[in-house]
């Protein structure tokens, strides 16, 4: 019982870290019709500004070394046994001028990259098919990653994390339960963007816009909305979050080219829970989460992959538009 308590509550931190991915395809999605077959790669560079801001340039002898070491803490850390919690908080301290440096550039620099990509890819196809508009997404994968290569080097490297990392130790029903303080702050993080951005879009104009412009961009036209500044928006606001996601996910597993494909698996939860649905596709993040963890208790690391792909098979054959999207239905 307690392995089984344990392997899901650290399903459900991986599913709202999931949520916070999805977010940005259901935004993309719901103002232009297109799945970004990109947004993983646009993670994966949002992780890399985070690790440039946080650790490249501050590590730089021309940059501040953006650390927070006043001599009651230096004298603190001196004292502080070592993996203690009193540790992991002070060294957290230290590096805090990094960590909101690094995460605001990294929320900048990705709004910046999105709306190059919004202006100069995306937008000429106004009016276009949509499957133009899809075939542009997948062939931005190769352009990221290229300009990954070019940037960065293919080592991976670590990052600082969000909040404070002690090992928390407590008992839930008599079975005792390890947590990492930086996995429990990071899906407090995640759960709270997530429920800001969804009640910012439902009850803001820009989300009406919004919505407007997914349904029909002539009549959003005719009743003076802008259509591009809508995609445009839909594209920052989701390499926004993406920036975030991907520094939480560059804190836990490190900064590398492999981030890249967390967007295939999450485009897999996005097609489960409802590719319009916020709610659905956020259950179904916390589902997926939950039975990746679990399979890897059971059947280990190398069915872990693809755990998200088999459910959403299954949820698929039994409601083709997911768990709570909504059906559509054309008129002649």
């Amino acid at each position: 019982m307690g392995q089984f308590i344990q392997f899901t509550i650290n399903g459900l931190m991986s599913g709202a870290i999931y949520a916070l991915i999805a977010l940005g395809i259901i935004a993309v999605y719901k103002a232009t019709r297109v799945v970004n077959f990109a947004h993983g790669y646009v993670i994966m560079i949002g992780a890399y500004f985070y690790y440039t801001f946080a650790v490249i340039l501050p590590s730089a002898d021309w940059f501040p070394a953006l650390r927070f070491s006043p001599e009651w803490l230096t004298k603190a850390k001196a004292e502080a046994a070592m993996f203690s919690p009193a540790a992991a908080w002070l060294s957290w301290l230290e590096n805090l001028p990094r960590i909101v440096f690094g995460l605001v550039a990294a929320v900048i620099a990705s709004g910046i990259l999105a709306r190059l990509i919004e202006r100069f890819l995306m937008r000429p196809l106004l009016g276009q098919s949509q499957f133009a508009m899809i075939m542009i997404t997948v062939g931005l994968i190769s352009v990221l990653s290229g300009i990954k290569s070019v940037l960065w080097t293919g080592d991976a490297a670590s990052v600082p994390h969000l909040a404070p990392n002690p090992a928390l130790r407590f008992e839930l029903f008599g079975s005792p339960i390890f947590i990492f303080g930086a996995n429990l702050v990071s899906m407090g993080i995640a759960i709270a963007i997530f429920g800001t951005i969804v009640l910012w879009l439902r009850r803001s104009s820009a989300g009406v816009a919004m919505r407007a412009a997914s349904e029909d961009q002539s009549t959003a036209y005719s009743m003076g909305i802008s259509v591009p500044r809508v995609f445009a928006q839909a594209w920052v606001l989701a390499a926004a979050t993406g920036a975030v996601a991907g520094a939480i996910l560059a804190a836990r597993d490190g900064v590398s080219p492999s981030l890249g494909l967390f967007g295939f698996s999450v485009l897999a939860i996005v097609l489960m829970g409802g590719l319009d649905s916020f709610i659905g596709v956020f259950i179904a993040s916390l589902v997926v989460g939950v039975l990746e963890a679990l399979v890897q208790w059971q059947l280990g690391g190398d069915w872990v992959e693809i755990t998200p792909y088999v459910a959403v098979l299954i949820v698929i054959l039994i409601r083709p538009h997911g768990l709570m999207g909504s059906k559509e239905v054309e008129r002649l």
